[in-house]
């Protein structure tokens, strides 16, 4: 018989539990099981009381956790199963979103850890089916602590990469060992990662001054200026994938001078813009 526990949360930590199980690509119910199994034994007297508005969720325990529920509890001498929940609950969400993929993604980080550590070649297999054979080197954060990535070097594509922590679903460790070949480039990476590998990259572009607003107001994804010379004209450490994710919010506050690929694409999707309002 199924065990079904109702827990109530406040609006706020039951849409956090949805985002990260959509998010990660498990169930709910499998996400509040991996949190009583691994943090069961944490301390929780710091766990306020809900303030804000209520909701009710209700998960059923998996056969492993059912077997030691009771004792558990018992052990604990734990009155208010679901206030327990309660509590274990607002713990896991009371961490930034990166961590509380690490910790639901442990068994993919020890894996790769020891990989980095011991310079072994991994196969990867993603959720789309995908696979690919890398060199691992770093488990890296987003600045602004929202997704993890693998930096590595990919056999199969001959270049470095970042895949989505998310993404990837099985890590095959093989026997096989590589050496670090761009020993320089790797460590600058590591030291100031960021998800579009933008190390040893530079645009140049020139800004209005709504263009200057928007790049001191948007922060997701902004690149690092690196100097703006007497022309106003700014470099920045861009890689042209972090460009295009970023500086298309800027549609005409911004004109990309250099790479010249990089200038020309912008050009191209203006320009397919333009033709389909002149319909």
């Amino acid at each position: 018989m199924e065990k079904k526990i109702r827990v109530t949360l406040s609006k706020n930590i039951s849409e956090i539990l949805s985002t990260d199980s959509k998010s990660f690509k498990i169930t709910k119910n499998y996400l509040i099981n991996y949190i009583f199994q691994h943090m069961k034994e944490e301390n929780l007297s710091n766990c306020p009381d809900i303030q804000d508005e209520k909701v009710v969720i209700q998960f059923n325990l998996n056969k492993k956790n059912k077997e030691i529920y009771y004792d558990f509890l018992r052990e604990r001498n734990i009155q208010v199963e679901a206030e327990f929940i309660r509590k274990l609950i607002y713990k896991y969400v009371n961490q930034s979103k990166s961590n509380r993929e690490i910790f639901v993604f442990q068994e993919n980080v020890d894996r790769i850890k020891y990989a980095i550590e011991n310079k072994k070649i991994i196969k990867l297999k993603f959720n789309d089916k995908r696979e690919t054979t890398v060199l691992p080197f770093h488990i890296g954060t987003s600045k602004l602590e929202l997704a993890n990535y693998l930096f590595c070097y990919d056999y199969l594509e001959h270049k470095y990469k970042n895949y989505k922590f998310n993404n990837i679903n099985i890590i095959y460790i093989t026997k096989e060992n590589d050496t670090w070949k761009d020993q320089i480039f790797i460590e600058n990476v590591i030291k100031n990662f960021d998800p579009f590998l933008s190390e040893g990259q530079k645009i140049k572009a020139i800004l209005t001054e709504e263009g200057k607003n928007l790049l001191d107001k948007i922060a997701l994804n902004r690149p690092e200026t690196l100097c703006i010379n007497n022309n106003n004209i700014y470099e920045f450490k861009c890689s042209e994938h972090q460009a295009k994710r970023y500086f298309s919010y800027f549609l005409d506050e911004i004109e990309i001078l250099e790479p010249v690929s990089l200038r020309e694409w912008f050009i191209s999707k203006f320009s397919n813009a333009l033709k389909k309002y002149n319909k």
